[in-house]
């Protein structure tokens, strides 16, 4: 088999390949024999209808059959003998006729990964964001930990209050008639999803009191027959109970894993809180790094691989929605916006992925073998997983490779960054990042911050919980799809988020 290879452009590879005529007479016998096997035809034996009978009937399909399986198996072994490796379905642009014992040629046009040169890659300057922790946000990440250890307790000393769980005995009326009656209910006086509008009856009664009233029952309450209606209640509380966290003691920090007491736990929890957010920081400045690389050097992708950025990233969105919400990932869709979004950062991933492979290559940066076991015992580490089930995921080579190339591009990102001009954010909050001159200017869209950072991982939302606002919390959980976020308490989003 002969392969010609015309470059058409810096991303495009068209390829004319010749199959010689003895193959293809082997195709052709091959495919008489196995029709011949399996045809019936009235006036013949199975397997004895002559070549010339079948060549009147079936000829023209036989042909296109066997053009089709020479395409396949010659395009197969072109990209292997020329080591070419296609980042879009390739296009047949010309096919010969197939005749027997002749020589039979295609054409095929294929998109490749550019060959790029950067100008400018170095002594750029870059926004690194600045890390500080204040003592409020310590002692709310305090309080986190203490409320992640609330336990039930029996209140009786105080009336009901918002967020109190009161076991009742209930009786609802519509008139005369009793719509519902339960002898002992669990009712929780904030939000309660089945007698939602009860609370207003509830709150500020105490244990043993009897109440009747009239309730507005909400139209999403879950009780039978009571949602969006005005009803008669009659409640009596037989007990009060709340979630109560435990006093922060040197003891309590002790049994919650930290050493030196409160002052030990303190300090813990906010070397915790900074090694996040250093890395956060780090994250953006690699974000902020790549984008200042890419508006230095112009950029044409292939289009083929922003296609397969773009549904790399979908997949990863749909399936992480999914895992959130219980739906089909493939009933998930985008609105115009979201695709809009996602296609640019897509190009951004893109571009990202050529500068990276360029820069390893020239100043070769590698991955040992002693990277990658350290990277397995981080993954083993951050997902609380023995060692040996890591390396057990990483049995394949195609795992093994997909992780190296990952290390690959983080090496290569921090070789960049430890020769990058690390500068603080502006007092207006801009980003100063300047670049060096180039012949051309190409201005770069403005992208996901940890998509940018790593253009192969998906991206992250959210970041250090205890910073955010409560009207961030929420946008946060709208995004992940958490049920019932709009009526939580910055301390239950959070709790939920984490």
């Amino acid at each position: 088999m002969n392969v010609d290879v015309k470059t058409v452009s810096n991303s495009q590879k068209q390829l004319k390949i010749t199959v010689p005529g003895t193959l293809v007479q082997t195709e052709m016998d091959r495919a008489f024999r196995s029709l011949a096997r399996n045809v019936q035809i009235r006036g013949f034996r199975k397997g004895k209808v002559p070549q010339r009978i079948l060549e009147a009937r079936f000829g023209d399909r036989v042909r296109a059959d066997v053009a089709s399986t020479l395409i396949q198996s010659g395009f197969s072994d072109a990209l292997s003998s020329q080591e070419i490796q296609p980042i879009s379905q390739p296009q047949l642009t010309d096919t010969d006729a197939v005749v027997r014992g002749q020589d039979f040629c295609f054409t095929v046009t294929v998109e490749v990964r550019p060959d790029i040169e950067l100008e400018n890659y170095t002594g750029m300057d870059v926004v690194f964001p600045a890390v500080d922790v204040n003592d409020e946000e310590v002692e709310m990440a305090v309080n986190m930990e203490l409320q992640r250890q609330a336990r039930v307790v029996e209140v009786t000393d105080r009336a009901s209050e918002a967020g109190d769980n009161l076991l009742t005995s209930l009786r609802i009326l519509d008139g005369d008639d009793e719509v519902l009656s339960e002898p002992g209910t669990m009712v929780r006086t904030s939000a309660d999803p089945y007698y939602r509008g009860i609370e207003s009856l509830l709150v500020g009664q105490k244990a043993g009191s009897d109440v009747s009233g009239e309730v507005t029952f909400a139209d999403d309450a879950m009780a039978e027959g009571v949602a969006g209606k005005t009803l008669t209640v009659e409640a009596k509380i037989l007990s009060i109970q709340t979630m109560e966290a435990p006093e922060l003691t040197d003891e309590v920090a002790g049994e919650l894993d930290y050493e030196g007491g409160v002052k030990g736990m303190r300090s813990t929890i906010r070397m915790r809180m900074e090694a996040t957010r250093t890395e956060n920081s780090r994250n953006q400045a690699r974000a902020n790094l790549l984008e200042v690389i890419i508006a230095s050097n112009p950029l044409d992708v292939p289009n083929g691989m922003i296609e397969s950025s773009l549904s790399m990233l979908k997949q990863e969105l749909q399936y992480q929605q999914a895992m959130q919400t219980g739906q089909d990932p493939a009933s998930i869709t985008f609105a115009p916006s979201q695709l809009a979004d996602l296609r640019a950062r897509a190009e951004f991933a893109a571009k990202s992925s050529l500068i990276l492979e360029f820069v390893g290559k020239k100043e070769n940066v590698e991955v040992a073998d002693a990277d990658l076991d350290q990277k397995m015992n981080e993954l083993a580490e951050q997902q609380g997983q023995n060692i040996e089930l890591i390396k057990g995921y990483f049995n394949t080579q195609e795992r093994l490779d997909d992780l190296r190339a990952r290390l690959q591009e983080e090496k290569t990102l921090d070789w960049l960054l430890e020769r990058a001009n690390l500068v603080a954010p502006s007092a207006a909050g801009d980003a100063p990042a300047k670049a060096a001159p180039a012949k051309k200017k190409k201005k770069a869209a403005k992208k996901s911050a940890k998509a940018k950072a790593e253009p192969a991982a998906p991206p992250a939302s959210g970041g250090d919980l205890s910073t955010m606002k409560v009207g961030e919390l929420k946008a946060l959980a709208k995004e992940r799809g958490l049920k019932g976020y709009s009526k939580m308490k910055r301390a239950d989003l959070i709790e939920a988020l984490s």
